[in-house]
Parts: structure tokens; sequence; C-alpha cells
């Protein structure tokens, strides 16, 4: 292999998150306001503002039950949460100091995860909240499953966007959460189960800058892939709490502008 391309004697970059940082914020749970507090009810979706500084839930109301969440910088709704370099800067499952990236030319974290209550059975190689793929479509649902006209989480987002003045253009990447998933090695392919959440189970997020967050309860209910149990009232409601930390988030280091020594071609170092 050529030495330009051994990524084990590449220097590796110098931000380093720092977990004690966040958890100061996580030991603020014992004593936080409580700002907002609602339910998103099952086929549906809602967006929120979440200021920079706060922590925001989303909670298993009654039983296990998938979510789609998605993140926008509430100044500039172009900066917005993307799966791929999420996945290449921290990870694709979403656990304790997780953080959810932007894209270039931002790139830096949207939020960062601080709690997540639920136990997964068996625990080891399987986990409830990813990055990888994303919300379920009308189409896909039809192209799956033969089922026509469903509420998915696509169209819950963009309802739920539509107040913010947010649309098509806008609905990108989001974080699935609560679907029980192994990813094969071997074969790249998802695998889901029915979820682990019981009542008053949380994964929460705190949030690195303003935001619009829009949450949508997914009518795959609790990941059991079976379209005829829609009906069966499978799906279940998501909680969601905001609450103040009182702790400001740390500037991100700014990346050094390249372009104007940008020639407009790359050739790898000579070996």
């Amino acid at each position: 292999m050529p030495a330009w391309l051994d990524l084990a004697t590449t220097k590796q970059p110098s931000y380093q998150l720092d977990r004690n940082f966040y958890d100061r914020i996580r030991a603020t749970k014992v004593h936080r306001d409580l700002v907002d507090k609602f339910v998103i009810a099952p086929y549906s979706g809602r967006g929120f503002p979440v200021n920079k500084g706060q922590a925001f839930r989303v909670i298993e109301e009654t039983g296990p039950q998938i979510g789609a969440a998605a993140f926008w910088n509430a100044h500039d709704p172009r900066e917005s949460f993307i799966a791929g370099r999420t996945m290449a800067a921290d990870a694709c499952f979403i656990q304790r100091y997780t953080q959810l990236w932007s894209d270039v030319p931002w790139f830096r974290p949207m939020v960062t995860c601080l709690e997540d209550t639920v136990v997964t059975n068996p625990p080891g190689g399987t986990f409830h909240h990813h990055s990888v793929g994303t919300h379920c479509s009308p189409e896909t649902v039809q192209m799956r499953f033969g089922v026509a006209g469903l509420n998915a989480c696509r169209l819950n987002l963009l309802q739920a966007i539509e107040p913010f003045g947010l649309g098509e253009k806008d609905l990108h990447d989001n974080v699935t959460v609560y679907q029980k998933t192994h990813l094969d090695p071997k074969t790249g392919k998802i695998f889901v189960a029915p979820g682990d959440g019981k009542p008053g189970d949380y994964i929460e997020f705190y949030a690195e800058m303003d935001l619009v967050v829009a949450v949508s309860v997914c009518p795959f209910g609790d990941g059991s892939a079976d379209p005829t149990m829609y009906a069966a009232g499978v799906v279940r409601p998501l909680g969601i709490e905001i609450y103040d930390t009182g702790i400001d988030p740390k500037t991100f280091p700014a990346w050094t502008d390249w372009r104007p020594t940008w020639t407009g071609r790359w050739l790898p170092p000579k070996r």
C-alpha cells in the first residue's frame, strides 16, 4: 500500500471530545429548569426550537416506539445534520458522547448525546439509535410492503418544519431513535428487531447551537416490519422535554481557509 494511503501513519486531527465538559452538563439534570414539555401523537410530527446550551429529550411515552429526528441551524438552515459526515467524524450508532455533525463548509457538531437509558437485550453488536439510512417515505413503504398512502416520516417531518419556513429542499438526513438495529459487517445489511424501550426511557441531546428540531413518530411502531399491524395500535406517542442546563457550549475550532491556495488539482505526496 502506498505510504500516503496508510491511515495508521496519517496525522490525526487535533479535535478531541472533552468528556469532562459533558459530564458537567449531565450532572445538571438534578436542578435544571424545564422549559417545555409536550407529546407527539402517533402518525404525526412536530418541529420546535432549542436554544444553544439547552438539553432536549425524546421519550418513550408508553412503550417502544421509533422516531426520526432532524436538526437545522436556526439562523442558517442551510446547515443541517448530515449522516455521512457524522459517520466519518464520529460513529453511525449513537450513544453517550456521540456528536451529530453538519456538512462542510461548517462541519461541526450540532448536538451531543448526553444520555441513553434504553437497556438493549441482548447487549453487544446491536444498538437502538443510529444514522444509517434515512427516514421512511410513502414511496419506500409502498415499494417494500405494497402499502400505499401511508403518512410516513418524510411527510411528518415536512409538516413539522413548514411553520419554520422549511420544505423539501431543506430536508436531508435524520437520526433514527429507538430502532433496534444490527449492522452485519460482512454484508453491510441492516437488520431491525422490535425495540427494548420501556415507558419513560429517553435519549437526551445537548444543543451546540440554536436549533430547529423536528421529530416524527414512525409508522413502523416498535420496529415490527409488518405494515398490516399499523392499524392494530402498535404505533405509540413520543414525548419531548426541553431543559435549560445553564452551561454554554464550547467554541468549536474554526477550519483553516484553504481557498486562496487551492489550485483545482490534487496530487498524492511523492513516495
